[in-house]
């Protein structure tokens, strides 16, 4: 055997004696949903890897669903429900015509980042709000945050 050969043969049966336990390396891609025939509403699209595939074809399937901006590791407590689970890929979305959210970018900010508070560091938040923020207004120039009705005035007339 050459030494590639060998290298190969190590990773794998590296591979088969940790096959049990869940891949260390599992990702989350946060970005903005494509929009097309199937899904007409603007979202903000997080996905969880649940298994781990060449990587050309992660990005060719993730770039299907979404406008990446963002990608960060799991964390472990976020690995936990990856046994047994048949998708490679888990999708959960924000839509901005969300009644609690009522087309306003910075609600939907904040409900993403609420979302992944018990999970990740304020300071990576941080950054994905920005990369999210920054590449909505690129595509959108002439978005205005929605006027809201913070609480009503009676004007009495005695």
């Amino acid at each position: 055997m050459n030494d590639l050969q060998y290298k190969l043969f190590e990773l794998e049966s590296k591979h088969r004696k940790n096959a049990t336990a869940p891949s260390k390396h599992l990702r989350v891609f946060y970005g903005w949903a494509k929009l097309g025939k199937v899904r007409k509403k603007e979202a903000i699209s997080v996905i969880f890897e649940n298994e781990r595939q060449r990587e050309e074809r992660t990005l060719r399937a993730i770039a299907k669903y979404q406008h990446t901006v963002f990608v960060r590791e799991q964390t472990m407590q976020e690995m936990q429900g990856v046994e047994g689970i048949i998708r490679v890929f888990t999708e959960y979305s924000i839509y901005l015509s969300d009644r609690h959210i009522n087309g306003s970018l910075t609600m939907a900010l904040k409900a993403n980042s609420e979302a992944d508070k018990n999970h990740i560091s304020l300071k990576i938040r941080n950054e994905i709000e920005a990369a999210l923020r920054s590449h909505y207004l690129l595509t959108h120039k002439d978005y205005h945050e929605p006027v809201t009705q913070l609480f009503l005035e009676f004007e009495n007339d005695n």
